[in-house]
């Protein structure tokens, strides 16, 4: 079952999309829950990790997708999708494109995570001395 939540990664706020095993239609509910909880956000806050290992995909889901990334754009700070087949990888990098998010692909949800804190902890460092 897929799900969306704000969780806690070494002291970093994240909000964690879990899709792994859904297909298709199956996490269409959860990008209307991303919607709503990254509307909470300041603008250009949010830290995004979307777990997609051995997510399958539809046009109605890509659709969905497209629409949330479009949406969550603004409040957006850094994004990682992890676990995607090469197919999926594909896919998705037409999605950037189309919608000019930077977003980076990790193998693993740890990678991704991992990243995600440590950009922040850069950014929270270039901020403070600016």
């Amino acid at each position: 079952m897929s799900y969306c939540k704000v969780i806690d990664y070494k002291g970093v706020k994240m909000v964690y999309t879990d899709i792994e095993n859904t297909n298709g239609g199956e996490a269409i509910p959860t990008f209307d829950a991303v919607q709503k909880l990254v509307a909470e956000f300041p603008d250009k806050s949010v830290l995004s990790c979307v777990n997609a290992t051995n997510a399958r995909f539809n046009k109605e889901l890509l659709s969905k997708i497209k629409e949330t990334v479009k949406k969550n754009n603004p409040k957006s700070k850094a994004t990682v999708v992890c676990g995607l087949s090469k197919l999926s990888t594909l896919i998705l990098n037409s999605i950037i494109a189309a919608t000019g998010r930077k977003m980076k692909l990790f193998d693993s949800v740890e990678e991704g995570q991992k990243w995600l804190y440590e950009y922040e902890m850069s950014t929270s460092k270039q901020s403070a001395t600016a």
